[in-house]
């Protein structure tokens, strides 16, 4: 039994060490044609829930719905910055906001702001 929870501990723990963030070339690639993504928080939407749609051009729009209320149409403009994608969302969060994507499934991806992990989105 024990080495049944160890193994199950050991393989938690690779896993979580392997993920891995995306690239430059990879978000260049992921966003190159644009990118249409529903996000939520950590919680699968229980703050919030999103659809946003990262245009080719850099612009950015959609909707950002908080738990129980209306949703609010935002808008704003996203460029990468290596790997990370800084991106504005009026009338939100007017300030830029850097991310770092991290794998989390084939086209799914962990988002992290300043390390800490923020939001999963998902294409």
């Amino acid at each position: 039994m024990l080495k049944l929870v160890l193994g199950i501990a050991l393989a938690t723990f690779a896993s979580a060490a392997s993920a891995q963030s995306y690239t430059a070339s990879e978000m260049q690639t992921l966003l190159s044609k644009g990118l249409s993504v529903s996000s939520s928080d950590l919680e699968g939407g229980k703050t919030f829930t999103a659809s946003i749609n990262l245009a080719s051009g850099g612009s950015l729009s959609g909707s950002l719905t908080p738990a129980g209320q209306e949703a609010i149409k935002v808008t704003g403009r996203w460029k990468l910055k290596g790997a990370q994608v800084c991106r504005t969302l009026e009338p939100i969060q007017p300030e830029e906001i850097c991310e770092t994507w991290v794998k989390n499934g084939p086209k799914q991806a962990t988002i992290q702001v300043d390390g800490k992990n923020a939001s999963v989105n998902r294409w």
